[in-house]
């Protein structure tokens, strides 16, 4: 479990690595913009870039620049990209050991009790960017740069469980009991924020009790696909957790980024799942395509359409996406 720690680290170290990759890439790139000039109304086409405190008319033809025009607009892209990094490097930078500390050992002590009461066989999984996190250190995937005080449990429904009472142990942990205002019931620390999550099997508007484990989860749409064939990770002495598959993690955040609101969270859910795909391209293919084939064709459709709106995203990972768009496609 200490060794945990270490990938909050290691997210530092990543984003300095992709600096110098798209600051190498960007060295490749034309700068500047194309800019049309009629001579007797004909067309020829310059790129326009500034050189010190010149301006440089570089002649291209008579033909508009295709190319070029696309290079440009992949420089743009990449640009967006590295000011994103920068942020983050700052941001991490900024990180101390106490914070850390404040963020692993509360997550500790709940995955010792719910391995100590035997509530992973019952269902319960490690789900969102914890889950993401453990990835990148128990299974050896690209390193990506995260940085979470959410953590996410998902609880099958309906639970047919052993008794546990989640209410009482997260209190004596110093957690605060809070209330979302469909009455599911969440937990907080001042660093850490944990969350009860289930699958959504009907429109309703509240959320269901648990009386066996005093909880009521929040009940969202997708969640059941995290419960196939999960995976065991032991991540200490007498320390594990069950976490999704890493193709179903895939399939669900590349659903659920389509119904993100928010830009920051829909991005961060495709960056998760492209770099999941990066190890199951190597891993699991053939079951990734498995478990795609069994989807109903609207979310096939879905989650597609989120891998073709994701180049434009990551620039610098097009080979990987595209990749994953060609083995899930008809």
């Amino acid at each position: 479990m200490d060794d945990l720690k270490n990938v909050l680290k290691e997210n530092l170290e990543y984003y300095k690595n992709q600096e110098k990759i798209i600051i190498g890439i960007l060295s490749t790139l034309p700068k500047g913009r194309i800019k049309e000039k009629k001579i007797n109304g004909d067309s020829y086409y310059y790129l326009q870039y500034r050189k010190g405190k010149k301006i440089i008319d570089k002649y291209l033809g008579k033909n508009y620049p295709e190319e070029i025009s696309k290079q440009i607009k992949q420089r743009k892209k990449l640009e967006d990209e590295l000011k994103e990094v920068r942020k983050a490097i700052k941001l991490l930078s900024k990180n101390n050991k106490e914070s850390d500390v404040n963020l692993i050992e509360p997550a500790k002590k709940i995955f010792e009790k719910l391995s100590k009461e035997k509530l992973w066989e019952e269902g319960f999984e490690i789900i969102g960017s914890w889950c993401f996190m453990l990835y990148q250190k128990y299974l050896d995937f690209p390193k990506y740069p995260l940085k979470t005080d959410d953590l996410d449990i998902l609880i099958p429904l309906p639970y047919k469980g052993k008794i546990f009472d989640i209410s009482s142990f997260f209190k004596s942990l110093g957690f605060s009991e809070n209330f979302n205002p469909d009455g599911s019931i969440f937990y907080t620390l001042p660093n850490l924020k944990v969350e009860f999550l289930s699958p959504e099997k009907r429109k309703n508007e509240f959320a269901d009790y648990i009386k066996e484990l005093k909880i009521s989860p929040q009940q969202l749409r997708y969640l059941e696909i995290l419960l196939s064939d999960p995976i065991t990770l032991k991540i200490g002495r007498g320390i594990k957790v069950k976490v999704p598959s890493p193709s179903s993690f895939f399939l669900h955040k590349l659903l659920i980024a389509g119904k993100r609101r928010g830009k920051g969270k829909r991005e961060k859910d495709i960056k998760q799942a492209i770099y999941t795909g990066k190890y199951i391209l190597i891993n699991e293919k053939e079951k990734l395509v498995g478990m795609f084939g069994k989807l109903p064709k609207a979310r096939k459709s879905k989650i597609l359409n989120a891998l073709k709106k994701s180049e434009n995203l990551l620039v610098s990972e097009q080979e990987t996406i595209r990749e994953l768009i060609k083995i899930l496609s008809p």
